[in-house]
């Protein structure tokens, strides 16, 4: 690992005020190196607090103050130390825009700006940056997602009920003390019923009834995540389309947010400078742990592939970009982790031309195979919304748990209610690197239900462990058989000789995603029943999972 010459001190200067052009004061940290500079300036802008310690050790605005650069850390409208009222998203653009243009002008500035920062803080970047600010010179949204509809608040139709609530309980508290902070006996009752709803995590917040409108949400008059409001801001490609700036972005293959960023990493690189960097790692846990397994050393983001760290990378890339005005290195702009193998490889392009999209056919016999079955059959199950498949690991961010990764699914996959299919014993490796998909021959007796599929590796001693999964929402004529697509999102796994390939069918994965009540109007009354559910095999309808192949060289 390299060892950068760092400067020996660093000055603070607290709540600094930072005017908006509609008169509201937001409030700001800034971290100056020594000596007058110029120096370029970084940016992040955050809605959990600039000064707790878990959003300091993500940033390290000491680290960067050290490299160089003089670090703002401001508090959004209307949280913390900042005025005005806080809307998710609602004002990061107009807000964003007028802090670059401040911070460009702080004494000791080159002028340069630049900004980083993950999930929130990276989609309050790509509303800043489509405003064209002329000091903005780069930008590094990590892990972070591109479509409110299907990545944030939902996802193939199903309510991403465990991040929204968790995420609105957790922001609350703030929201909590501005409101009611002028009578301590209405702060204390309130503080006592948000204190009460976050106890309940997991537990009966998750199990509250209708989700939408959202009851937990509604009750407690919490930011919401997926409300109409932030739905008609937060997506990224409006404001992407006009923005002109290079791009680092960085995420992880167990991350709730890993496809919008690899989708926001294909439109940036269309037109302008973009690197995409995925690791191991899960939404803020950059670790080479994840969940039951270890994926080596060199996963962790404190070493990233023995030579680096993921901050001293984003430092790297944006002094390169705000000091010479290029990319800091002539590498391939895509740096993957092949979990597995448990190495990182450089490539020219995302997606993989090399992989091959081969698919693998659920057969009878809760067989998985290349070949598809001539002999039609089926398989059946009951869901029963009163008892859902609990959500065991994968690229999720339920708060405080279950946590996410690659987690033993042997409590799933002993359900009656858990379809199972396994390949034979692999005789070689096999890499699956890109975007895996399903396409089911499905039918239920609703006139709506959920279809989950599961991709997970079984090692020789039988444990089975999640790599990536889907769900797709259904309408239609009960009775009737559809072919259904449920989009797995991205990974890279190399499944090792000797191991197994298996795929999970069921309805359901709780408190990730809300449960489907297999009624028309269940999400807004409650009313429920259980699904009899089918699923088709061989003959002329097939199901099967279509795996992005690497050829080994």
């Amino acid at each position: 690992m390299k060892v950068k010459k760092l400067m020996d001190s660093v000055k603070i200067e607290y709540n600094v005020p930072v005017p908006m052009r509609d008169g509201v004061i937001l409030q700001a940290d800034v971290y100056r190196p020594e000596g007058d500079g110029p120096w370029p300036v970084i940016v992040a802008r955050t809605p959990y607090d600039k000064g707790e310690v878990p959003e300091l050790l993500f940033l390290d605005p000491w680290l960067a103050a050290r490299r160089g650069f003089i670090a703002v850390v401001q508090d959004v409208r209307g949280r913390f130390k900042s005025e005005g009222d806080f809307r998710p998203f609602m004002a990061e653009a107009p807000d964003g825009e007028d802090t670059i243009a401040w911070a460009a002008s702080l004494s000791g500035a080159s002028g340069a700006v630049g900004m980083w920062g993950l999930s929130y803080l990276g989609n309050v970047q790509w509303q800043a940056a489509g405003r064209q600010p002329s000091a903005l010179k780069a930008i590094v949204p990590s892990f972070t997602f591109r479509e409110t509809a299907d990545g944030l608040g939902a996802r193939g139709g199903a309510n991403e009920v465990g991040l929204v609530r968790s995420w609105g309980v957790f922001m609350g508290f703030d929201q909590v003390i501005r409101r009611h902070g002028h009578n301590s006996n209405e702060l204390d009752k309130h503080i006592r019923m948000l204190a009460e709803a976050s106890d309940g995590i997991p537990g009966p917040t998750y199990w509250e009834l209708p989700t939408q409108p959202d009851a937990v949400i509604t009750r407690y008059e919490l930011p919401n995540l997926s409300g109409p409001d932030s739905r008609a801001v937060a997506d990224v490609p409006p404001h992407q389309e006009k923005v002109t700036v290079p791009s680092l972005h960085i995420g992880g293959w167990y991350d709730v947010f890993i496809q919008g960023t690899i989708d926001n990493y294909c439109a940036a690189a269309e037109k302008t400078p973009a690197t995409l960097v995925i690791g191991p790692w899960s939404h803020t846990v950059m670790t080479a742990q994840q969940g039951d397994i270890n994926f080596g050393f060199a996963g962790n983001g404190s070493a990233l592939d023995y030579t680096t760290s993921i901050l001293e990378l984003t430092f790297d890339w944006l002094h390169s970009w705000l000091t010479d005005g290029k990319a800091p290195n002539d590498e391939l702009p895509v740096k993957i982790y092949v979990m597995g193998a448990n190495e990182w490889r450089s490539e020219a392009e995302w997606p993989l031309r090399r992989a091959i999209e081969t698919p693998w056919f659920l057969g009878a016999g809760a067989a998985l195979k290349a070949q598809a079955d001539s002999t039609a059959s089926s398989v059946t199950f009951s869901y029963d919304p009163q008892d859902p498949v609990p959500s065991v690991g994968g690229a999720s961010f339920i708060v405080p748990s279950p946590s996410a990764g690659a987690i033993d699914q042997g409590q799933v996959e002993d359900r009656e209610d858990v379809l199972v299919f396994t390949s034979d014993v692999l005789n070689d490796n096999v890499e699956v690197t890109g975007r895996v998909s399903a396409t089911l021959s499905a039918q239920t007796d609703g006139r709506t239900t959920d279809w989950v599929v599961r991709l997970c590796d079984v090692h020789p001693n039988g444990r089975s462990y999640v790599v990536t999964d889907g769900i797709t929402r259904v309408n239609g004529e009960p009775g009737e058989t559809a072919s259904v697509a449920v989009d797995l999102w991205s990974t890279s796994m190399l499944f090792k000789k000797g191991h197994r390939i298996r795929v999970q069918v069921t309805s359901s994965c709780f408190p990730r995603w809300d449960r489907n009540l297999n009624t028309a109007d269940g999400l807004k009354t409650g009313k429920m029943r259980v699904a009899n559910q089918i699923i088709h095999l061989g003959g002329g309808h097939q199901s099967f999972l279509t795996l992005p192949i690497v050829p080994a060289s």
